[in-house]
């Protein structure tokens, strides 16, 4: 069997890690998908009105069309700000914790 290169010989041995916080990604997304799409639905409702379409109709497209961007521009704040926080990280030493020897569980 062979060793990942990163984990010590010895069990009770300190691993150096690098350590970052991420921010996740859906509410990004979301957050601006919904920005996205409120601004579509506003300038649809504003816009002049037009005679091939109804004002539901517009809204409805312009607040897919708006979505849709926000879902690619949050998308790209997330990669900033991503790369952002990964160049905060720091390096920490991890001490192993002593296993466990029962692994059957509590017994009562």
């Amino acid at each position: 069997m062979e060793q990942h290169p990163a984990t010590p010989s010895s069990a009770d041995q300190p691993i150096e890690v690098q350590v970052h916080a991420s921010p996740k990604f859906w509410p990004f997304v979301l957050t601006f998908l919904v920005i996205g799409a409120l601004v579509g639905l506003i300038v649809g409702l504003v816009g002049e009105p037009s005679e091939e379409y109804s004002r539901a109709s517009a809204s409805g497209f312009f607040a897919m069309f708006c979505g849709g961007l926000g879902v690619g521009i949050g998308a790209v704040v997330y990669v900033i700000v991503d790369r952002v926080t990964m160049r905060k990280s720091s390096n920490h030493l991890a001490v192993p914790l002593a296993e466990d020897t029962d692994s059957s569980g509590p017994q009562g």
